[in-house]
């Protein structure tokens, strides 16, 4: 019996650790393809600063007037040779975007599903900091590399949060000016920041135009 809580305490302090481990903010974030958009049924539509926008015939997407929105999730694939995200990277860029869609929508973005509500469902599919330190290609090598021009990359889908269809998709991907024109150069987010604040206030035009925009 002794022997038995000796082992299980031993299992529960490498649990612990491997849990404490993963936690770190310089682990690698694992390299994923991004979800292909449910574009069936969908129309593209011009937009002046959006990459690509689909919408179903006949939906008005600023009437609903109301937007929920779902964690944001990132999904960025890393060839051999490329550096992976942190967890830092990753957390960094998913707080920001969701406080400047926050900041941007106000009292339209809601917490619950119901009429007039539409689910906003993001992904960022690229995301390359300024700068990158601590960091392990995707073949394993740990690397200090430093960047001088961020980018980075989303995709959302927009359904209506009570019957789930979907109503529209979005794609955009934005890169930073090149050096020397690059003031974000010695900053670590300053490129992938400012096109986050950017698409914050462009889905929130879209959705809900009526919202506080001054953000």
């Amino acid at each position: 019996m002794a022997r038995l809580a000796g082992v299980l305490g031993l299992s529960l302090m490498l649990l612990a650790g491997t849990a404490a481990h993963a936690a770190s903010a310089w682990d690698s974030v694992k390299s994923e393809k991004a979800p292909p958009l449910p574009n069936e049924g969908l129309v593209e539509q011009d937009h002046d600063t959006l990459d690509k926008l689909m919408v179903r015939p006949g939906v008005n997407l600023a009437g609903y007037g109301k937007v929920m929105l779902a964690p944001i999730g990132l999904a960025v694939e890393r060839r051999f040779d490329e550096v992976l995200l942190s967890n830092r990277d990753r957390d960094h860029a998913i707080e920001y975007l969701t406080e400047k869609l926050q900041k941007a929508m106000g009292p339209a973005l809601v917490d619950q599903a119901g009429p007039g509500v539409l689910k906003l469902e993001i992904t960022f599919t690229d995301y390359v900091p300024n700068r990158a330190y601590n960091a392990r290609k995707a073949s394993g090598t740990m690397v200090d590399r430093v960047y001088s021009v961020g980018s980075a990359a989303f995709q959302a889908v927009i359904r209506d949060s009570q019957s789930g269809q979907v109503l529209a998709t979005i794609a955009d991907a934005d890169m930073g000016l090149p050096f020397p024109d690059n003031v974000n150069t010695y900053t670590f987010y300053g490129d992938a920041d400012r096109f986050s604040s950017r698409w914050a206030k462009q889905l929130t035009k879209l959705l809900v135009p009526a919202a506080n925009q001054g953000s």
